[in-house]
């Protein structure tokens, strides 16, 4: 309907430009021809001056020569004398001739006389000295109309006419076949790209014209069947990524517990070993009531411990859906500090944590964040080896994220830091480290995933992985995690923080 309304506005605007060009033309025509007139008699009258000045000074009545008479241009050509003082006389002309009269240069007027005819009078300055004294006043000179004039307006009104009806024709042919040809297919089209841009790709367009449109609607519903087979392939390989992506994070999940087999062995052992001597005692028979009631209870707890080791482990190996939640890290990281103990003690490693007194909250994946925590751990373990020292810290961050320009100011991290005194990353190793695949162990020690799989979960999770290392003087690997409205708002709930 806009196009339509448009089209229309367009034409009736090159109308009017015809119609304002001709009557420009016709106005120039106008003024020309009575230049034309002031011309001829301001010629005629400088030519007969002597004659006019002596016919007025004797009261004579103005008149052609007669040889100028034959000539065809002159044989309708009449000359009176109007004297200024004598215009508001009863015999002449009323107003607006009497003002025409008085003005002190020749003009032009085209009136009809008394039979009706029309005639173009042309009154031309003229003053005559005589015995009388001087007198002002003008020549009248008459000549019947040509025609031009009227013809001229007859032109004008009935292009008007014409005009006028062919504009009329036209704006509603415009508009009713804009709305059918034109309103109706481009409201289809622009209802389809919105769909389309909605991920609607079904309910092609129905466009019968055979013109551009039609062109248009046929493309826009081919575009829509290959963008349909595309997504759904799309879809397909999102799935299959993203089961692949879960099967290798479940696989190196496995790794790490098989890692922590060693230190786990130790510490179930112990509880079993005090669960084994406790149940002897109690088979014996030779404990008093409450012998045997200090036996019991020591058999129970010794078996919660191991239950809970356990339970941990199998929770850590667990593939488990991606569920983000509001997560207290103080709680994840500590509970992932307990978990990696054994390692540590395997390797004589010393674990400290730095947490902040009050608690600090994530919108996170608690299984998928804590991969990343043991990862890194066991890394920094092994990077620290005997006597060595490993540091988890949580703190708060303003920092930009490294390599997006959306972001032109600070904003606040909750960061991880999980620093080492090991040996160090050498430079070149840097800058592969989260490649998949790339290692620095022995066969059989690592399968390179570990630091790879802990980017990829970081990035999903809005963050990255920042790390600072020199050989010989140990790694950090700083893990920032966004802190969204939802997390903020439960700081501020917490009554852990409030008090």
């Amino acid at each position: 309907m806009r196009l339509a309304a448009k089209l229309v506005l367009l034409f009736l605007t090159g109308l009017l430009l015809v119609v304002g060009l001709f009557a420009f033309l016709t106005v120039r025509q106008e003024q020309r021809a009575q230049a034309e007139h002031q011309q001829f008699a301001s010629e005629l009258v400088q030519s007969l001056q002597p004659t006019i000045d002596r016919a007025i000074q004797d009261n004579r009545v103005l008149e052609i020569p007669t040889l100028m008479q034959r000539s065809p241009r002159f044989q309708q050509v009449t000359m009176r004398w109007v004297e200024v003082s004598a215009i508001n006389d009863s015999d002449q002309q009323p107003s607006p001739l009497n003002l025409i009269i008085a003005e002190q240069k020749t003009t032009v007027l085209s009136m009809p006389d008394q039979s009706g005819n029309q005639v173009v009078y042309t009154y031309v300055p003229f003053t005559s000295k005589g015995p009388d004294g001087i007198k002002a006043g003008k020549i009248e000179v008459a000549v019947p109309d040509d025609g031009m004039n009227p013809k001229f307006q007859h032109s004008l009104m009935t292009s008007l006419i014409a005009l006028t009806g062919v504009a009329s024709l036209s704006g509603f042919v415009i508009l009713v076949g804009g709305v059918h040809m034109v309103g109706k297919p481009l409201n289809q089209l622009i209802d389809k790209v919105r769909r389309v841009g909605e991920g609607d790709f079904t309910g092609p367009v129905q466009i019968e014209s055979a013109d551009e449109l039609g062109r248009l609607g046929n493309a826009l519903n081919e575009m829509c069947g290959q963008l349909r087979k595309q997504h759904h392939e799309l879809e397909m390989a999102t799935r299959e990524k993203i089961k692949t992506v879960e099967q290798l994070r479940h696989a190196e999940r496995l790794t790490t517990v098989g890692r922590m087999a060693a230190g786990l062995a130790h510490e179930i052992g112990t509880p079993l070993n005090v669960v084994t001597g406790r149940a002897e005692l109690l088979a014996s028979g030779q404990l008093d009531p409450e012998a045997t009631r200090v036996s019991a209870q020591a058999i129970q707890s010794e078996a919660q411990k191991i239950t809970r080791i356990v339970r941990e482990l199998l929770d850590f190996a667990r593939q488990n859906t991606p569920q983000r939640s509001t997560q207290n890290l103080n709680e994840l990281i500590t509970t992932t500090r307990e978990l990696m103990e054994t390692v540590a003690t395997k390797h004589h490693t010393n674990l400290y944590l730095s947490l902040p007194e009050t608690p600090s909250s994530a919108n996170i994946d608690a299984g998928q964040i804590q991969q990343v925590l043991t990862n890194l751990i066991i890394n920094a373990i092994q990077s620290a080896g005997n006597n060595g020292n490993v540091t988890i810290t949580l703190t708060d961050t303003e920092r930009k994220p490294p390599g997006n320009s959306e972001y032109d100011t600070n904003h606040l991290y909750r960061t991880i830091i999980i620093a080492d005194d090991g040996d160090g990353i050498s430079a070149e190793d840097r800058e592969h480290i989260f490649e998949p695949f790339f290692t620095t162990k022995d066969v059989g020690e690592g399968t390179g995933l570990g630091l790879s799989i802990s980017h990829g979960i970081v990035q999903e999770h809005g963050g990255w992985i920042e790390v600072e290392s020199s050989e010989g003087h140990g790694s950090a690997f700083s893990i920032h995690l966004p802190i969204t409205p939802n997390t903020s708002q439960a700081n501020r709930n917490d009554p852990a923080e409030t008090a």
